[in-house]
């Protein structure tokens, strides 16, 4: 009775499926469903050809202005954020209404080459005021209207097919999104207040900017004003739009779907973030220390994306107060010194949870260092708390995506086609259902899925010492000699990194093996537990370092392993494994496949803290400064909680934990430890170091059920 009965749920199930698709298809007779995907239905034109016209084209390509709330360049009026989009034109004529997938990535509009190794030249040092960012201005008011269809008959390709001052062409990625476009999606683009094209200053994550992109949300629900222009006269809607939104994007890019998702915006129904950060304090320090070369990073990467806040298109003079901005934001995060602090504070997502009202297919690379996987980590439990479907893919690249690749036996563009075709046309195609958590094995690149992330139990684990008695001694200064011959220059990697810290010997490091039973898999967020006693904690900043290494038993052999390569943007090689078709037809991409290397050893996971800031958790904001000093004559305890992972140790290998001082592949400091850009051959400010209490190690590990 119960065979039949599932049998006869099945087979409704199907019918029902197949009813809703075909409903859908038939509005308009515009829409194919099939396989709960959206098929193609449109002819592709290529927007960058020279003589290019939307008279011809399946798809209708214009650029419009949206009305944000903030006037963060304080001209009176509220900024204007560009918006380039591609609608496919039945929607455009009415015959259905199309859903949109959003990218809202800062660099789209055109870089600020020149600004890259030069940023501190823009400042202006004089104090900023913060409130001046939420300054309303006056609002325009429309005095004519006109439809999309009669705008974009002249629109001019120039809008989004042009190079900017500075040798980076806008909107270089306009035909990632095609596979979407040909299906009946529409595709915008918008990079946010500060860009180039749009009004305001590039903020960096800052609440106007997370407003701008918001905003773009709301035109495209039908609830905000975009105009034809920059005068403000013309307004123009997105009628077009069956106000359901998704957006997705990578690093900065996927940065802002998590602010914007933490706003409760109406009509965003899902976002697909990869790499995306979730805290700027995570993205810069780890508890309580700096681990990229600038801590001051916002004024940095504002300055780089900033062609909007400049008065001329050549790029040679920034607007009145950017200056002053940049300096200041710059000034705030430098005196943190990777503490936590207020100018921190406002740079955190996950914090605004209660307001989510959408779902979230979250995509993470697992060497990944850039930005990290705590950041997905961080996102995955603000949308449980939220009580929104979450789901995560971790996969064994570095910061990159995995559009191209196939993820258990199907392109990935084909789920992602599933899950957009579900959250935003209504398709009951079961992608909600779909494993809480999809992991690439870094030991044959197969695919694990798991019910939920976190679902671990810490189980502690033996940590026998190698060469060492009760205590270990660490010296910062002999960490530096090391480092001095592994790095001549900034980007020289003369080993590989992980070679580098089982290298550590002496005085450099304190290591010791794991014991651990056959073919463990790590899940989570390991756990290092120790107490030191440091010889001078008077200075706040010194780092100090753990990591988790993979090797094998007999040290002269290698294994394959999914290795990144610090020559091609620390990204794993790959290697072309067929074709699909983007169109149906012949506009063909390629499939890609990672492909493993011999490694001798490979550090998968890593923490970093600061002697300063002992007994602290794993929140952020627990890391704020110790105004009292440590007693170098005591020990205090540590907890490094490491990246979170997803590693299986392979038998034949075994797990080293490698305990050290700073790591001179994070960061550079001065005399008064801070960070220094500055590569010194002598090091001679190195001048700190630590006891190890071997018996108070405990190695606690989040083991796989």
């Amino acid at each position: 009775m119960k065979k039949c009965y599932a049998k006869l749920l099945a087979v409704l199930t199907a019918v029902l499926m197949t009813l809703a698709g075909a409903a859908l298809a038939q509005e308009g007779g515009v829409l194919r469903i099939e396989n709960g995907q959206l098929q193609p239905i449109l002819k592709y034109s290529d927007p960058t050809a020279m003589d290019y016209s939307n008279e011809d084209s399946d798809i209708l390509r214009f650029c419009v202005y949206v009305e944000t709330d903030y006037d963060t360049d304080s001209d009176g009026r509220p900024d204007l954020v560009k918006v380039f989009a591609q609608v496919p034109r039945p929607a455009a004529e009415g015959k259905y209404k199309a859903a949109a997938i959003y990218d809202p990535t800062p660099y789209l509009a055109g870089t600020c080459n020149q600004n890259e190794n030069r940023e501190t030249e823009l400042f202006e040092e004089t104090p900023f005021d913060y409130q001046k960012l939420f300054e309303k201005g006056e609002k325009r008011v429309p005095t004519a209207e006109v439809t999309m269809l009669a705008f974009a008959k002249n629109a001019e390709p120039a809008d989004w097919n042009y190079a900017t001052p500075a040798s980076s062409s806008g909107y270089y990625n306009i035909g990632e999104y095609d596979y979407f476009l040909l299906r009946g999606y529409a595709i915008i683009e918008a990079c946010g207040i500060g860009t180039y094209g749009s009004e305001g200053f590039e903020l960096c994550g800052m609440i106007p900017e997370c407003d701008s992109h918001k905003a773009v949300v709301e035109w495209l629900a039908g609830d905000r004003v975009a105009y034809t222009d920059k005068t403000g006269t013309t307004a123009i809607k997105a009628d077009w739009c069956n106000g359901s939104v998704a957006m997705t994007g990578a690093s900065y890019g996927g940065t802002m779907l998590y602010e914007v998702a933490t706003t409760g915006v109406k009509g965003l129904k899902t976002i697909v973030p990869v790499a995306g950060v979730a805290s700027w304090y995570e993205y810069t320090n780890s508890q309580g220390i700096p681990i990229i070369y600038e801590v001051m990073y916002a004024h940095s990467l504002a300055s780089y994306n900033c062609g909007g806040s400049y008065t001329d298109d050549t790029w040679t003079e920034l607007k009145p107060g950017y200056g002053s901005w940049l300096w200041q934001i710059a000034h705030d995060q430098e005196a943190t010194n990777g503490d936590f602090a207020p100018v921190w504070d406002m740079l955190e997502y996950g914090k605004n949870y209660a307001n989510i009202q959408c779902s979230a297919l979250i995509v993470q690379g697992l060497n990944d260092f850039n930005v990290t996987t705590k950041h997905a980590d961080l996102m995955a439990q603000a949308f449980e708390k939220a009580g929104q479907t979450c789901k995560m893919l971790f996969h064994q690249d570095g910061h990159n995506s995995v559009e191209p690749r196939m993820i258990n036996n199907e392109l990935w563009y084909e789920t992602l086609n599933k899950w957009y075709a579900h959250y935003l046309y209504g398709v009951d195609n079961g992608i909600e259902n779909m494993p809480a958590v999809t992991v690439q094995s870094n030991v044959d690149g197969s695919f694990r899925t798991f019910e939920k992330w976190r679902d671990f139990d810490l189980q502690t684990f033996k940590a026998n010492g190698i060469d060492m008695g009760d205590t270990a001694w660490i010296d910062s200064t002999s960490i530096a000699t090391k480092a001095a011959f592994l790095r001549e220059g900034f980007d020289a990697e003369p080993i590989p990194q992980s070679d580098y810290y089982i290298s550590l010997t002496g005085e450099q490091a304190a290591k010791y093996v794991i014991d651990l039973p056959e073919n463990t898999t790590i899940y989570g967020v390991p756990e290092i537990h120790v107490r030191l006693c440091a010889d001078n904690p008077i200075a706040d900043g010194q780092m100090i370092t753990a990591v988790l290494v993979d090797t094998m038993e007999d040290p002269e052999k290698s294994f394959d392993a999914f290795v990144t390569d610090p020559a091609n943007n620390s990204l794993v090689p790959f290697e072309t494994d067929g074709t699909f078709s983007v169109d149906g037809g012949e506009y063909t991409m390629d499939i890609q496949k990672l492909v493993q290397q011999p490694a001798r050893n490979v550090t998968f996971t890593y923490g970093w803290t600061d002697l300063r800031n002992p007994d602290c958790g794993y929140d952020t904001s627990e890391y704020t400064l110790q105004e009292e000093g440590l007693d170098p004559d005591e020990y205090y305890d540590y907890t490094f909680y490491l990246l979170p992972t997803v590693y299986t140790v392979a038998p034949g290998h075994k797990l080293t934990m490698v305990l050290t001082t700073w790591d001179p592949y994070r960061a550079f400091l001065d005399d008064d430890f801070k960070l220094d850009m500055t590569i010194k051959p002598e090091y001679s400010n190195y001048t700190y170091g630590m006891t190890v209490d071997n018996a108070s190690i405990e190695v606690k590990l989040p083991v796989a059920k």
